[in-house]
């Protein structure tokens, strides 16, 4: 059963933890436990998992991409959802221009915008869409960035929800097909 949930206040996907707070799956316990064990889980959808740490699986895919994935922290009250993000550095000579982030304008998908600051030159934008568009209508984002030459990916399937009342402890599942779509995205704006 596969559910979507929306960015949550004080949480801003692909970014980490906010300065001076800690990682939210960098404490221990039985939530956190289960998080980094859903996290495991979802991290061996893209390929070999190659090393763990507290807050994050590094997976190696079948044609080499190596991975970071891990938790946003999300609502703290009487729940939680940590969204992934998938993240990987992209190569020197690729066209993908750093400091934008994707927006949802209407466009199935959404498509990449520059971001307050960035400057990314229009072109280059535009190439990026170009190549990311049909990518990007055939999955479920969140969010998604290139900033300091590393692509992060926010998908609303992987993500760990728990809630209170009452007790529910729940990975989210991907439609079928959505890792390898995912990875489709990621080969093409590398290429780019």
């Amino acid at each position: 059963m596969s559910h979507s949930f929306g960015s949550v206040s004080g949480s801003v996907p692909g970014t980490g933890p906010k300065p001076g707070r800690r990682h939210a799956l960098a404490g221990n316990g039985p939530v956190v436990d289960r998080a980094r064990q859903a996290l495991r889980m979802v991290a061996e959808q893209f390929g070999a998992v190659t090393g763990t740490g507290q807050t994050e699986v590094r997976v190696r895919t079948a044609d080499g991409i190596e991975l970071t994935l891990s938790y946003d922290p999300g609502n703290y009250v009487f729940s939680r959802v940590y969204n992934l993000t998938v993240s990987t550095r992209l190569p020197a000579g690729s066209g993908a221009p750093d400091g934008v982030r994707l927006v949802h304008r209407g466009q199935r998908g959404g498509m990449f915008a520059a971001d307050r600051g960035s400057a990314a030159k229009t072109d280059d934008i535009d190439r990026l869409n170009a190549v990311a568009a049909s990518h990007l209508a055939t999955v479920d984002m969140l969010a998604s960035t290139v900033a300091d030459r590393r692509l992060t990916l926010t998908p609303m399937g992987g993500s760990y929800v728990w809630v209170l009342i009452p007790p529910v402890f729940k990975a989210t599942a991907f439609p079928p097909g959505e890792p390898s779509r995912l990875l489709d995205l990621i080969r093409a704006i590398r290429a780019l």
